[in-house]
């Protein structure tokens, strides 16, 4: 139809899941347009149509985590290289703030799909965000993040 776009981006568009969530839900049944399951991934939509998740799906997003780290200098952000370690390997239950209010604590769960949204350089020190929610990730970094960074 003219003017649809593909299901998986339009959720994106209105923050409900990143565009792969999007996906694993959608072939999941877990989600619905105009109170119709659909399950077929590439599916279109136009903008006036009415998207619902499943509490499936809102209980799964839920479970994801994001965690502030102050990165060092000597630690990598993302992926180990040339004998440095990644700045994740900070992630443990001793580094955990002692006055987080959040009510989670660590499990190694947490730390699977744990990645950063940006990047500081090896010899950078400052906040870095690992996240496991693509839609943080969009919102720190994506194309149209209105998020100011400040770089010293």
């Amino acid at each position: 139809a003219p003017g649809s776009m593909r299901l998986s981006k339009r959720m994106s568009e209105l923050g409900l899941a990143s565009r792969r969530e999007a996906d694993e839900w959608i072939a999941k049944g877990w989600v619905r347009v105009d109170d119709q399951v659909v399950s077929e991934l590439g599916s279109r939509v136009v903008a006036e149509q009415r998207i619902t998740i499943d509490a499936r799906a809102r209980f799964q997003q839920a479970q994801r985590v994001t965690v502030l780290v102050n990165k060092p200098v000597g630690y990598v952000s993302g992926q180990a290289e040339d004998g440095y370690e990644p700045a994740v390997v900070l992630v443990t239950p001793p580094n955990q703030w002692p006055g987080d209010r959040s009510g989670t604590r660590f499990l190694r769960e947490h730390l699977k799909s744990l990645v950063p949204a940006g990047r500081l350089d090896i010899d950078s020190v400052g906040l870095l965000v690992l996240t496991q929610d693509g839609r943080v990730a969009k919102q720190l970094i994506g194309e149209d993040s209105e998020v100011e960074k400040e770089y010293l």
